[in-house]
Formats: C-alpha cells, sequence, structure tokens
C-alpha cells in the first residue's frame, strides 16, 4: 500500500515546529549568558538595582529586584565597586537582594551587581553612589582647659572624625576607649576619666564613653571629666582600639598651692659638725612641686639636740650666717625649691652623734628628716670608774671612752690600744697602782697597758681590760694617754685606808748605816755599827701600809729581838682614836763589840694579832 502524503495538515504542523526551533535559538544567541540546560533553552535575565543610598560613615545601602532561574537551582549574586568586590554584607555570593557596602572614604562609587545561575551570569546596569562623610577614621580629643590644674576637673569632648575631618554621626551609642599620655603624680595619684555610669577610670584602662552623633561630652559630671595629677606637660591620647587621636590633646598641668614641705639632704648620715647641703620642697596634694612657693621664707628647725659638749646643731640662712636650731632662719625660695648657694641658704651641722628627726616648719607647713649623724675622729679620752671612792688596793672597774671634738663616743676608735696612766703614788709599803690589761696581765702606772676597744669604748670583761687598783689613801687624779690622744679632764678619786691588817714600822731614825726602801714591813739596816741605835714608832695599817685610825682600846705592840742588843720603851700602847700609831718610839742599842745580824720584830701584845713587822740590823 502507499502512505498518503503529509497533507496541509502536516505541512502545518512541521511549519510550527520549526518556527519554535527558530524562536529558541534566535533567544540563546542573543542573551549575555551561556549555558545549557536539560530543559528548553531559555534566558537569564540581569538584576536591576533599584537604589544605591550612601550614609555617613562610609556607607552604602543596595537593593536590586530578584532575577527568576531558568529551571531549577539558586540565583546567586554578586556585587562590585568601581570593578572590585564590595566589602561589609555585600562581600562574597549573596542569595539576598539586598546589602550594605562599608569602610568607605568620601567619593562617588559605581557599582554593578551580577546575577549567578549555574554557569549563566547576567549584569545589571551601572548604579552610582556619592558618599560625603566617611567611615570614622580618627578621634579628635578637646578640653575645656588645656592649662587645668593638678586634680582640678576638665571636661573632655571626644568627637569621631573621618579621613576628611568630618564628624562621623553615625559613631553613636557606647564605645570603650583608652585613654594615655599622662603620668602618674609624683604621691602616685594617676590620671582618670570618668565614664558614663560616673566611675572614675585610670589611664590605660578600658573607659565606656556615650557618643550621641559622632560626639561624647560631660553631662552631668560624667562621662569624659579628666583629672590630670602630674604637673607639666602631658600628651593626651585616646583609642578604641581601631580608631585613635592622630594628634594627642597639648595640655601643660599647674601644681596646686602648696600643701606641705618636703626635707631633703646630701647624706642622711653626716659626720658630726661637718657641712651636710639640705634641699627643702614646697609640695602640693599630689606630691608636685608648688612653684607659686617662692621669695623668703623663715623656717624654724627643730628635733636635733646639743651634743654632749653643748654645741648647737645649726642651719646656715640665705645670708650665710648659722643660725641655731630652734630660732627663725630666713630662707629663699625659687620655684617652690630652697637650695644651697654657697654655704648659705640651708647649710645644716649637726654636733650630736646617733639618730635624729630634724624637722622643718614655716609655722604652717612642715617636714622631718631622719638623720643618723656619726662621730668625729676621736680626739679625747674620758675615763669613769666604779667608784670614785674606793677603798685602798680594792679593785675598781674603769671604763675608757674614745670622744670626738664635741664629746660624742668616737665610734671609729676600735680594736687594742695601749694606754699608760698616771696621777696616783705607790702605797706606802710601795705598792704601785695598776690597771689589768686586755689579756689579765696587771701593768702597774706608767707602763702602757693594752686595752680592747669597741665602737669607741673599753669596759672591764672577765676582770680584764681596765680593772684598776689604786694603794695609797688620800687623792688622786687619774689621767691615761695612747701617744696621740690623752684626757684633758682627770678623773678625781678620793682612796679610803682598808682595813686593819698589819703592824708597820714608821718615823725610823738610825744613828748609822743605811735603811732598805719601802721600809715599813719589813726593813733592813746594814752598817749600823757598835752601841748603835734605831728608833721607830709602830702603826697598824692595811695591807699595803695605810695607816688606819679609831682602831679602838686594848691593843698593844712590844717589839723584841733575836741578838744581844737592847730594847726600851717597848711594850708601846695604841691609840683607840685618832691615827693607830704609837705616841712614842722604842729604841734598839745595838751590842758593843762585834759584827752581829739581829731582827727585831713588831708583834701584839694586847689586843688584834695583826701581821707582825720586822727590821734586820747587822754590823
Amino acid at each position: 500500500m502507499r502512505r498518503p502524503g503529509l497533507g496541509f495538515v502536516g505541512f502545518a504542523a512541521l511549519a510550527f515546529l520549526a518556527g519554535l526551533i527558530a524562536a529558541s535559538a534566535l533567544a540563546y544567541l542573543t542573551t549575555t549568558g551561556t549555558g545549557s540546560a536539560s530543559a528548553a533553552i531559555s534566558q537569564l535575565a540581569p538584576p536591576t538595582i533599584s537604589s544605591a543610598t550612601p550614609s555617613p560613615g562610609g556607607t552604602v545601602a543596595l537593593t536590586w529586584s530578584a532575577v527568576t532561574p531558568p529551571g531549577s537551582g539558586t540565583v546567586t549574586y554578586t556585587v562590585s565597586r568601581n570593578g572590585n568586590p564590595a566589602s561589609g554584607t555585600c562581600a562574597g555570593a549573596l542569595t539576598a537582594t539586598s546589602c550594605t557596602d562599608s569602610g568607605l572614604a568620601v567619593g562617588t562609587y559605581a557599582y554593578v551587581v551580577r546575577a549567578t545561575w549555574r554557569s549563566w551570569t547576567a549584569g545589571s546596569a551601572t548604579k552610582s553612589a556619592t558618599v560625603t562623610i566617611g567611615a570614622a577614621d580618627h578621634l579628635v580629643l578637646t578640653a575645656a582647659s588645656t592649662t587645668p590644674t593638678a586634680g582640678v576637673a576638665d571636661n573632655l569632648t571626644i568627637a569621631a572624625k573621618d579621613s576628611a575631618g568630618s564628624t562621623v554621626t553615625t559613631y553613636t551609642g557606647s564605645h570603650s576607649l583608652t585613654f594615655s599620655g599622662a603620668s602618674t603624680s609624683p604621691g602616685g595619684n594617676k590620671p582618670t576619666v570618668v565614664d558614663s555610669s560616673g566611675t572614675a577610670v585610670n589611664f590605660g584602662s578600658a573607659t565606656a564613653l556615650s557618643f550621641t552623633s559622632g560626639v561624647a561630652s560631660v553631662s552631668s559630671s560624667k562621662n569624659g571629666v579628666m583629672k590630670l595629677y602630674a604637673s607639666g606637660a602631658a600628651s593626651i591620647q585616646a583609642s578604641d582600639g581601631s580608631i585613635a587621636t592622630q594628634a594627642p590633646l597639648a595640655v601643660t598641668v599647674a601644681p596646686e598651692s602648696a600643701l606641705k614641705l618636703v626635707l631633703g639632704a646630701v647624706t642622711t648620715t653626716p659626720t658630726a659638725g661637718v657641712a651636710d647641703n639640705l634641699t627643702t620642697t614646697a609640695q602640693d596634694a599630689y606630691g608636685n612641686t608648688a612653684t607659686s612657693y617662692a621669695g623668703a621664707r623663715s623656717l624654724t628647725y627643730t628635733g636635733a639636740s646639743a651634743s654632749p659638749s653643748g654645741k648647737t646643731p645649726t642651719v646656715s640662712d640665705s645670708a650665710g650666717n648659722d643660725v641655731a636650731f630652734g630660732t627663725a632662719t630666713p630662707t629663699t625660695f625659687s620655684a617652690g625649691v630652697a637650695s644651697v648657694s654657697g654655704t648659705a641658704n640651708g647649710v645644716m651641722k649637726l654636733y650630736k652623734s646617733g639618730a635624729a628627726t630634724v624637722k622643718v616648719s614655716d609655722g604652717t607647713l612642715s617636714a622631718t628628716l631622719a638623720t643618723t649623724t656619726a662621730s668625729a675622729g676621736a680626739t679625747k679620752l674620758l675615763l669613769a670608774a666604779a667608784t670614785t671612792t674606793p677603798v685602798a688596793a680594792a679593785a675598781d672597774n674603769l671604763t675608757v671612752t674614745a670622744q670626738d671634738l664635741y664629746t660624742n663616743t668616737a665610734t671609729s676608735y676600735t680594736g687594742a690600744h695601749n694606754l699608760t696612766f698616771s696621777g696616783s703614788s705607790a702605797s706606802p709599803s710601795g705598792t704601785l697602782p695598776s690597771v689589768v690589761d686586755s689579756s689579765g696581765t696587771v701593768v702597774n702606772f706608767g707602763s702602757a697597758t693594752a686595752l680592747s676597744f669597741t665602737s669607741g669604748v673599753a669596759s672591764v670583761s672577765a676582770s680584764k681590760n681596765g680593772v684598776m687598783k689604786l694603794n695609797r689613801a688620800g687623792p688622786a687624779s687619774i689621767t691615761a694617754g695612747d701617744g696621740t690622744i690623752t684626757t684633758p679632764t682627770p678623773l678625781a678619786m678620793t682612796v679610803s685606808v682598808g682595813a686593819a691588817a698589819r703592824f708597820g714600822l714608821t718615823n725610823i731614825a738610825v744613828s748609822a748605816g743605811t735603811l732598805g726602801s719601802n721600809c715599813l714591813f719589813t726593813c733592813t739596816l746594814t752598817g749600823l755599827g757598835n752601841s748603835g741605835t734605831v728608833n721607830a714608832k709602830v702603826a697598824v695599817t692595811d695591807s699595803v701600809g695605810n695607816t688606819v685610825s679609831a682602831l679602838g682600846s686594848g691593843h698593844a705592840v712590844k717589839i723584841t729581838t733575836n741578838g744581844s742588843g737592847t730594847i726600851s720603851g717597848s711594850p708601846l700602847a695604841i691609840p683607840s682614836t685618832g691615827a693607830a700609831e704609837t705616841a712614842t718610839a722604842f729604841t734598839f742599842t745595838s751590842k758593843s763589840s762585834g759584827s752581829f745580824t739581829e731582827t727585831l720584830t713588831a708583834a701584839a701584845s694586847e689586843g688584834t694579832a695583826y701581821t707582825s713587822a720586822t727590821l734586820t740590823a747587822s754590823k
């Protein structure tokens, strides 16, 4: 069978199909996008930017029309500014149809929004926006006063500015700023700014301030009240962590009026009598020098005592006169400070060694200074004794002190020093005065005696290093010297007689021959000759030969000999009152011929049996 032809209807169908194919192909070729899909060939329409609105602070808000995808899938958008990717919420691929570009400086910007569907893209027409106030670029500080007084409130105004200097009104609400550029005062007071809640915050710490339309200003003593405490120049800066002051706020802080004085010295450990330069400074409450305290002022110094010798401490006045402590001292201040010029205006001399708290006052303001004055070099010795009325031959502990010119103990005089003592005589029996040296050896007066000094003082320890014994009863004036320095004033002593202990032969007279020395307890006589005579009295003495007194009744002494000589006038009575010495003498007569050696003995015949005295005579 033969196939029928298409006929009119068939041709019409073919013609319609060809038209559709032709129309689709035309649409594909004229679109700005390219790509393929499983659906029929279609077109990606470009978005239309409906608004590009600039705002203060360097932002532009953009909105555009949505683009319908030709098929399944999502259309995304990218925003370019002047051919480069935009910032803010406009950065990256977006599905929304609005965003805000930010961080813009003043200027005109051209925006294009490009739609993307799969691999197809379509871009909008360019839309321009002009930014007249840029993003916040820096802060500007101003103050009610750039010459505030220390500790006095100074109101700050802080403005956020763009790069062109316009106030960025969108910088608003609470911002935490950190301030810097001012120092802590000498008294330890830190600079502060009061935050929006009224709390004073130290420089260097975050300070919350409230901004309105780009400006933070003081309200009700809050939100920017600054107090600086260190006098002098300061350069105040602030930062929020992102932007900061480009040009610091230059201020010059004036000190307050003087509230106190501060006293200083070249040394707080001067030597007695040596000049020590003082500096007196007037300060405000925060330790700043009060520069308005100037000109002539009358100061009075106290707190240091006169030296042991009576030398009064002094400070020189503005004319160079040494003025005693306790007396008004004219002193010149320059910009709050009084300092020494030559030998005038504050040269202090202290004379008493040891600690002292020196005080200065103008009648209203005052200051103190702790000092410790050292003694000068040793110029003399001072003797002291446990008792100045010792008993003959009894131990008496000495203290020897080295002193400076002002009678302070010369503490640098230390270690072993050889002293020679004088001023007292031997006792009637010939016993010399002595001092025990540092090794425990008894050294007679007149010989070098090694004593150990500690911080200028030699004192007795364990019966050594200054135990003195004086043996002659009566007054004595003890001195000592080391060959360079000596005792300018002797130690006055009065030595009393010791207890009755011995018989002694006194007032001895011989007809011929020679008596031995110290003939009291044990005598020798040579060359007496035949029929020679010895006349003597007898006394009761202490252990070293000083005659005792008021012995009482019932005492007598008898003289005997062990030879052929004769004795007359014995026994002898000892007086009960007054000096215990017989009123009369006995007489010994040697034999008439030939050589001899006889010993006479004086011993008690009545009363206490004191130690006998002897005299040996020979021819």
